[in-house]
């Protein structure tokens, strides 16, 4: 069983849903987020889906959310309407379904912003929601609501939900004033007070997520992991799972798992929105120089043994700026060379990669702690292989900047890549810096 809570009106759509699975006979499967919870971005539409119903399903057994993973991303590069979205994901539902017989009951709640079109919310359904406990119809069903007026729906464990807090979140429909982050966090709560009475059907942490329309007309979105449970919430993009990427490619401290804490989004509609101008830089020109000292590091292969060197020498940079005016400039240069013949293949590291810090000064002003350089080093394919990613740092302690005052300065401003052979010595790269000076953020 799970509870998933919706309300939408004028201003946006609300989703709760909770993070407990159970089986057939209402034993916890997992309780992880992301478990019942995806969402997709197609052209100009972002679909946030959760279910309830059949934990795994079909021939195989596979997750339910697996499975609707899947028939989304086969439906991305193909730029469907919502309603084809939503027969695709009808048959695929009949296909889960069908091995449960009478016990195989599956509900999809959509929330969906598309440019240009009103906000909506989709059920994919085959629930009998009766007095006595859900059951399968024999047909799946597609409602798609058009919100024009206030709209709430429960979805699961409809009984722990008392009246008190039905009356909560009919009113939470009806009120399109509330900021976003008031319409999530009560729903948040209207969840913690149901889970208290669903004798462990429903779990005190929930998924809540947000799809809003601004002045400008751009859609927004955001959600947060209430509870903070484990867990990835999938999230399609380009042929791609996000949630697969960090989790292939971000490592976790010994003894901890990866989660989600919060996720945030826009939609642009071209021609439609109204961009909001940035401030024009005011006052006189400032004459600033970037400086710094040069450092080295060794690399070493896997089994320890010196392989590389890298040295950044940080270059001084006077240039002229103006509050709220950004530019370019070139910040260090780097050298790379192997010291020792190449070893052992070694995989791409996980993030996130060391940091080698290298002195920086503001007019001669020492910077605290200097400049943090991540840097990834692996071998493949008989090279050497180096990248320095791009960071974000903001310099505060700088004499002449004011109390509210930062130079928010990105470098490089490009990532850099390195790749060389045993008798190779790459060029020294120059790498520039993208810096502004701005209000505090």
């Amino acid at each position: 069983m799970t509870l998933i809570l919706t309300v939408a009106n004028s201003s946006g759509v609300y989703q709760s849903s909770d993070y407990q699975l159970t089986d057939s006979q209402g034993n916890p499967v997992t309780d992880r987020a992301g478990s019942k919870q995806l969402q997709a971005m197609f052209e100009g539409m972002e679909l946030r889906l959760a279910f309830t119903g059949v934990a795994a399903g079909g021939r195989n057994r596979e997750p339910t959310i697996n499975q609707l993973s899947d028939e989304l991303q086969a439906l991305l590069p193909k730029r469907p309407n919502l309603q084809e979205i939503c027969e695709a994901l009808r048959k695929r539902s009949v296909a889960i379904t069908s091995p449960s017989g009478s016990s195989g009951w599956l509900e999809l709640v959509l929330t969906v912003a598309e440019v240009g079109k009103p906000l909506r919310v989709a059920v994919v359904s085959n629930v009998d929601w009766g007095t006595s406990g859900p059951k399968a119809k024999p047909q799946f069903t597609i409602a798609i609501h058009r919100i024009r007026k206030p709209f709430h729906l429960i979805s699961g464990c409809r009984p722990s939900v008392s009246v008190m807090q039905r009356y909560r979140l009919r009113a939470l429909a009806e009120d399109p004033s509330r900021l976003p982050k008031e319409v999530m966090r009560v729903l948040a709560e209207i969840n913690a007070i149901a889970a208290e009475s669903s004798n462990g059907y429903v779990s005190e942490g929930c998924w809540v997520s947000s799809q809003v329309v601004d002045s400008c007309g751009v859609l927004r979105s955001a959600g947060f992991n209430e509870g903070q449970h484990a867990g990835m919430i999938s999230s399609l993009l380009g042929g791609s799972d996000v949630a697969e990427f960090v989790k292939e490619n971000f490592r976790t401290a010994p003894g901890k798992q990866l989660s989600i804490v919060q996720n945030a989004g826009a939609i642009y509609a071209p021609g439609k929105s109204t961009p909001i101008a940035a401030p024009a830089p005011p006052g006189k020109p400032r004459r600033i120089t970037l400086s710094g000292s040069s450092l080295s590091a060794i690399l070493h292969s896997p089994e320890g043994r010196q392989s590389s060197e890298i040295t950044i020498s940080q270059l001084s940079s006077p240039f002229s700026i103006r509050f709220n005016e950004g530019l370019a400039v070139p910040f260090a240069t780097v050298t790379v060379r192997g010291i020792a013949p190449i070893g052992s293949p070694v995989a791409r590291p996980l993030l996130p990669w060391p940091q080698l810090r290298v002195p920086i000064f503001v007019d001669g002003a020492p910077v605290s702690k200097g400049w943090p350089y991540s840097i990834g080093y692996w071998i493949a394919d008989k090279k050497h292989n180096l990248v320095i990613t791009s960071v974000h740092w903001s310099i505060r302690d700088v004499p002449f900047l004011g109390p509210n005052d930062q130079i928010s300065v990105v470098a490089p401003s490009m990532p850099v890549q390195f790749a060389w052979g045993e008798e190779e010595e790459p060029r020294p790269a120059i790498l520039h810096a993208r810096v502004r000076w701005q209000a505090r953020v």
